[in-house]
């Protein structure tokens, strides 16, 4: 059998799935968790399964986790079956173990979990065009909307303050400060940027605390390749990733959508010359979402909403500073300056951003 490395077969043959695992390997996506895809044979059928292992240094409380993945996987389940799913639509199966536990911890310390494949689906690291971005803003609509009846205080909170700017902002600052790794002199320039935008950072934060706007569920990473399409490319069937999901503003995925969506280029890109707002994205982003939860929004949530995405790019370029500084603790790197990299690419998005700051807020007025 095929295998990657250290992949604990004995452990992944715990969980309930008929047959015999024929091959596993590691699928290469994601900052934080390890993937695989395991094939499994029954009766001469073979089905694929995610296996994957939760990076538990990040999600402390893996309990709590798998408890939010649960209610929001079931909560989802329901909307689909009342609704009569038209679009086929689907989510998460959780995939228990053969005592009927939600994850198994190996020998090593590590926790494992498994879900049923995807099939016939494609995915996009850069957005092919308008109609997948109206697609992907679409589906977060109905997704938002799917969990407006799940208490935000009955999820955990995955990571703390995860996409509270105030409080990424002081960790930044902290972490300026002590200069542990002494890389502040090499990121002098990005490190000032940060600095001369500090109330940006908490402008949404703030409007959560403050009870302007309300809390409600939402995914909190809402990125483009966390959308699953159908082959064609046609229609967004799935959102992945929902380790993030708790309580939050829908400000944060709408933002985090036109962030990692409307700027046709990686989340890397050294070429900043590329990193510019593709507004025909953005229109499509708008009409995607509004068409679904423009209803249901509050008058203050609408005025934030041209926001957004500025915030959601400088919380991420802060946040990629911060474990530069700290070196490199948190974010998978692939080469020595990689955060520095994407702190700057995502800087150049807010810069992108300013520039378009009246174009972006007369297409959500119109």
């Amino acid at each position: 059998m095929e295998q990657a490395r250290a992949v604990p077969i004995a452990t992944l043959e715990l969980f309930d799935i008929p047959g015999r695992l024929i091959s596993v390997e590691e699928l290469k996506r994601g900052h934080i968790n390890r993937t695989f895809v395991g094939v499994w044979e029954h009766k001469g059928l073979r089905r694929r399964y995610v296996h994957q292992v939760v990076n538990h240094r990040i999600f402390e409380n893996i309990e709590g986790l798998m408890s939010n993945l649960e209610i929001v996987t079931k909560a989802l389940q329901r909307h689909f079956e009342r609704s009569g799913n038209l679009g086929g639509e689907s989510t998460l199966k959780i995939i228990a173990t053969k005592q009927g536990r939600r994850y198994i911890q190996d020998e090593a310390g590590e926790y494992w979990r498994t879900f049923e494949f995807i099939e016939d689906t494609t995915s996009y690291d850069v957005c092919p065009g308008s109609g997948a971005a109206f697609e992907a803003a679409a589906i977060l609509g109905r997704f938002q909307r799917a969990l407006f009846n799940v208490p935000p205080a009955s999820l955990v909170e995955t990571i703390p303050f995860f996409l509270h700017g105030g409080r990424r902002f002081s960790a930044f600052e902290e972490s300026l400060k002590r200069d542990a790794k002494k890389r502040a002199g090499r990121a002098a320039r990005e490190v000032q940027f940060a600095l001369q935008r500090k109330e940006l950072s908490s402008v949404l934060s703030s409007a959560l605390e403050a009870g302007s706007i309300p809390s409600r569920v939402c995914h909190n990473d809402m990125k483009l390749n966390n959308v699953l399409f159908d082959n064609e490319g046609r229609r967004a069937v799935c959102l992945l990733d929902l380790d993030t999901c708790m309580a939050g503003t829908p400000l944060f995925d709408f933002g985090d959508l036109v962030r990692n969506t409307a700027i046709p280029c990686a989340e890397d890109e050294q070429d900043l010359s590329k990193v510019v707002v593709d507004m025909e994205l953005y229109e499509a982003i708008c009409q995607g979402y509004m068409g679904e939860m423009g209803a249901e929004l509050t008058a203050q949530e609408v005025k934030l909403l041209p926001f957004a995405p500025r915030v959601l790019a400088f919380v991420l370029g802060t946040r990629f500073l911060t474990d530069y500084l700290n070196g490199d603790t948190y974010f998978r790197t692939h080469r020595p300056e990689h955060n520095l990299e994407r702190a700057r690419t995502q800087f150049a998005v807010v810069e992108a951003m300013e520039r378009s700051e009246s174009r972006m807020s007369e297409v959500l007025k119109g």
